[in-house]
């Protein structure tokens, strides 16, 4: 696998397209998306968002066959999973889709991101709905990404790995502040409305 990745690599913004859409169609590749992504937006600094934005629609697509999977079969894919577990996730899809699909795609590691894809299609959420929710995530954190890479050069992945816990935490909090202000908005809506 370092060989397929070293090939992609080499094709550079193409190569991560291809690397992003292989990695969150479940097939994963040595360094992932985001060490390819500093490494050619460090290289490139004036291209940082064309990449933010490659990486992000490559990601995007490849969650989109993750969710495919989970509309046709995905029942399968998650039964190895402990049943509450997987009746938390079940729930959280169902009761704000959207938020959830940005905190799985912001959310640090080892958040089990595959799984809400898998669910979001179990569940039978729209593809529009769900494509939008990952590319505006993916965006948001590929694009943080990328200029970091651009402030902080060849520091920017151990500053990463140093801080993004917080960082993901941060970003999945304000995705949760977010829908609890347009909760409340509706709330009062319908209150004004009754």
């Amino acid at each position: 696998m370092d060989g397929f990745r070293d090939s992609l690599l080499a094709l550079g913004v193409p190569g991560l397209f291809l690397i992003a859409l292989c990695d969150s169609a479940g097939i994963p590749l040595p360094g992932g998306v985001d060490v390819v992504l500093l490494l050619l937006a460090w290289q490139e600094p004036s291209q940082f968002v064309l990449i933010a934005l490659v990486a992000a629609a490559g990601s995007t697509l490849g969650c989109l066959v993750l969710h495919r999977i989970g509309r046709t079969g995905g029942d399968r894919a998650v039964r190895r999973l402990d049943p509450e577990k997987r009746r938390w996730v079940v729930r959280k899809v169902r009761e704000n889709d959207v938020a959830a699909m940005l905190v799985a795609v912001l959310a640090p590691p080892p958040f089990p991101t595959k799984v809400f894809m898998l669910v979001a299609g179990i569940v039978g959420m729209p593809w529009t709905r769900f494509a939008g929710a990952i590319f505006v995530g993916r965006v948001v954190r590929f694009t943080a990404e990328a200029y970091l890479a651009v402030r902080l050069g060849d520091r920017a992945f151990e500053t990463l790995q140093r801080h993004y816990p917080t960082i993901g935490a941060a970003l999945a909090l304000a995705v949760f502040l977010l829908v609890a202000v347009k909760w409340i908005r509706k709330r009062r809506r319908l209150h004004a409305a009754g």
